[in-house]
């Protein structure tokens, strides 16, 4: 090819070389792949992750509601902690005002206040959990004396 007022090259007459710097083509037989990772191990490692994330939200759940006084059993002692709720605390503890001497199952809110406890003579006061119309667990509980 020629060109007016211009340096004339030659005509290209095979392939052209890669420049430097520049990628040339792949070798045969395609490049070398980089060695992919182990997917296995990655499910290993999330499912791990995901049971420990599982088993502590029941730790905080067990350690946030064992205190209930729906999980109170005979014998233990509670203490008032708001309107409508008692909380389990150590009989040796000065909150400790009442004691539990009897835990009835299956009754509604009214069979509690009228006749759950009546069984009980030591009850001074009766503390009923449960969903409002269904039945609930009721506390037969007396004062400790502190």
């Amino acid at each position: 090819m020629t060109q007016a007022n211009g340096p004339q090259y030659p005509e290209p007459t095979g392939p052209v070389p890669p420049q430097a710097g520049m990628p040339g083509p792949p070798p045969p037989g395609g490049a070398p792949q980089p060695k992919a990772k182990n997917p296995k191990r990655r499910q290993k490692i999330v499912l791990t992750v995901f049971l420990i994330v599982v088993a502590a939200i029941f730790a905080l759940v067990w350690v946030a509601t064992r205190s209930n006084g729906e999980n109170a059993q005979v014998g233990n002692c509670v203490t008032e902690s708001g309107e409508n709720y008692v909380k389990i605390v150590d009989c040796g503890d000065s909150t400790a005002t009442l004691k539990v001497v009897a835990r009835v199952e299956d009754k509604t809110q009214t069979e509690a206040q009228v006749s759950a406890c009546s069984a009980y003579p030591d009850a001074d006061q009766v503390f009923w959990e449960g969903k409002e119309g269904e039945t609930g667990v009721v506390l037969c509980l007396a004062k400790t004396g502190k």
